[in-house]
């Protein structure tokens, strides 16, 4: 592959902007540092429901400091180069690059790259590192990608540029993208029909949709928390959370509060009120970064046994 330096990028219509953007720091910067990543405040009813509050709110790990926008690409794949040898940088860029039947070269992610109840892929080669925040430039070097998969990944402008030091990248210039443009972007950079999984991803969720609005649900209600009593407060996930962009996209609406409410008062006609247990490690990864395999599964997970008011 030959990456091009261009402010070209690959655009796609569509594309759904997290207006809460919190990334994860690691990567080495020009000289070596590790860039900080942002703090996005949230409260919650515990120390543990606050930090996966946070982390759910943005798709990007809990941090403490540091800020991050949504950093332009320089160097990117080319739709008459595409890449062969990829490796993805988060969770759900590793979905996609496995639903487009791409053995990665490598993968690394925050929540891990092993299998899930979506994903029976076996954990592919990683780089070794056991630190805060995203892998450095040293531990990506033995693997010689050609592109970093990173749409899904919330990375300073220093950590782009570098990581383009290295190798090409594919993240979209807009933010992040919804599962359908993350899709038709990672299949537009290495060069794979994406109709097929997005075919399957569309009649999973349009039957999802189909049974809620049979039940009389309007909207939806994501509480983050191991579990309450009536009158306690709890948090709420915010509307433009990434899960939240997918159920709006549903047709749905997604009922939110800055502030923690009494869990009684979140219920009402129409209401769906789901949760999000902090202890559920799958659950909890599927929510941060909904991707073509993981947001059928999540959905499904989070409405189970529950009817709306």
């Amino acid at each position: 592959m030959t990456p091009r330096r261009s402010p070209l990028h690959l655009a796609l219509a569509g594309a759904i902007t997290i207006g809460l953007a919190a990334g994860c720091a690691g990567a080495d910067g020009p000289e070596g540092q590790s860039p900080e990543s942002p703090a996005v405040t949230t409260t919650a009813t515990s120390a543990t429901s606050a930090t996966t509050a946070t982390a759910l709110q943005s798709g990007g790990e809990a941090s403490a400091s540091g800020s991050a926008g949504s950093p332009q690409p320089v160097r990117t794949v080319t739709p008459d180069a595409p890449a062969k040898q990829v490796m993805p940088l988060s969770s759900a860029d590793l979905d996609v690059l496995l639903a487009l039947e791409l053995e990665p070269t490598a993968a690394w992610a925050v929540d891990g790259t092993g299998p899930r109840p979506w994903r029976q892929h076996p954990a592919p080669a990683g780089p070794e590192w056991d630190e805060a925040g995203m892998p450095s430039l040293r531990s990506l070097l033995p693997f010689g990608a050609e592109a970093f998969a990173m749409a899904a990944a919330d990375v300073s402008e220093s950590q782009l540029r570098a990581y383009e030091g290295l190798a090409a990248v594919i993240v979209d210039p807009e933010g992040r993208p919804g599962w359908r443009d993350h899709l038709n972007l990672m299949a537009d950079a290495v060069g794979r029909d994406p109709d097929s999984a997005a075919a399957s991803t569309e009649d999973d969720l349009e039957a999802w949709a189909e049974k809620q609005r049979r039940l009389g649900v309007e909207d939806f209600v994501v509480v983050v928390g191991t579990g309450a009593h009536p009158d306690t407060p709890v948090a709420t996930l915010a509307a433009d959370s990434p899960l939240g962009a997918e159920i709006r996209a549903l047709g749905f609406g997604v009922i939110s509060h800055p502030e923690p409410v009494s869990y009684r008062d979140l219920r009402g006609p129409g209401v769906q009120v789901v949760r999000v247990d902090p202890r559920d490690e799958d659950l909890v990864a599927a929510v941060r970064q909904p991707s073509v395999s993981s947001l059928p599964w999540a959905l499904d997970r989070l409405v189970a046994g529950r009817r709306p008011a």
